[in-house]
């Protein structure tokens, strides 16, 4: 370095060098934070597809008990229109017979 730069004091360059040296972050370590990283951003992708699969499955069953309950529910309006008209036809035969029988 004193080649490469006009040295006044070579105590402050050795410092300076020290400075630069420590500041500096080792290649190894470097790369094995990395991968850690990495493997630590898989792993939370992999959590959020699952969560994301069972979230899915929630609002498929959901949506099966949704159809279920409206198809329960429109059977059950059936029956009732049914007997209704059942039952207001057999008061409609009664009053014509009632008139047909009381003149």
């Amino acid at each position: 370095m004193e080649r490469a730069f006009e040295v006044k004091d070579k105590k402050s360059l050795h410092q300076c060098i020290n400075l630069l040296t420590r500041n500096l972050v080792p290649k190894d370590s470097y790369e094995r934070q990395s991968m850690e990283l990495r493997s630590e951003i898989h792993l939370l992708a992999e959590t959020m597809k699952e969560g994301f699969k069972s979230a899915d499955k929630r609002f498929e069953d959901m949506h099966h008990y949704m159809d279920k309950r409206f198809e329960d529910m429109n059977r059950h309006f059936n029956l009732l229109f049914t007997f209704m008209n059942f039952g207001f036809g057999i008061i409609i035969l009664m009053t014509i017979l009632l008139k047909f029988f009381v003149k």
